[in-house]
């Protein structure tokens, strides 16, 4: 498996094995290049969670959208074979990196459950890389999903094991 990736957004990264993990494959921003579809948020819960912005405290919401991904979308996911063959992917979607979306929640997830280094960057065409910071709620919410993920995971195993 991978050892590192890295997380940008659509206006930002201009260069590399760039990867759109937006549902429109990153249509709405003029990106043309490789999609991981699979990576993207449900539009259910995607709906819930917009329609809550600013009726719901901000973190509540968040979590709710993250929860619902882990659920919907990172669970179902054989990471191990998906990125197999990858060679420093960026994963590109919308949001510039101080605000909040998936590709930070799939971020930290990578990183808490498989041990995979992370950067969140901006990159141009002259491969000229700044690295910028990931918000830190997102990755604390994650880190409760995946301990829960993790212990019901043990617990599965004791249960087998006991047969």
């Amino acid at each position: 498996m991978i050892k590192r990736i890295f997380t940008g957004n659509y206006d930002t990264c201009k260069a590399g094995n760039l990867i759109s993990i937006s549902g429109d494959r990153g249509k709405s921003a003029g990106f043309k290049g490789r999609a991981m579809p699979i990576l993207a948020p449900k539009r259910k819960f995607w709906n819930v969670w917009h329609d809550n912005i600013g009726k719901i405290p901000e973190e509540e919401n968040d979590r709710y959208y993250l929860e619902q991904y882990h659920k919907e979308t990172l669970s179902k996911i054989d990471f191990k074979e998906l990125l197999k063959d990858e060679k420093d992917p960026i994963f590109l979607c919308y949001e510039p990196a101080e605000m909040f979306c998936h590709r930070t929640g799939l971020a930290a997830y990578l990183n808490l459950k498989y041990g995979i280094e992370v950067h969140e960057i901006e990159i141009d065409e002259n491969l000229n890389v700044k690295e910028n910071e990931m918000l830190a709620y997102v990755w604390n919410i994650m880190r409760d999903i995946v301990n829960r993920e993790l212990e019901e995971n043990n617990k599965n195993v004791r249960k087998e094991n006991e047969k």
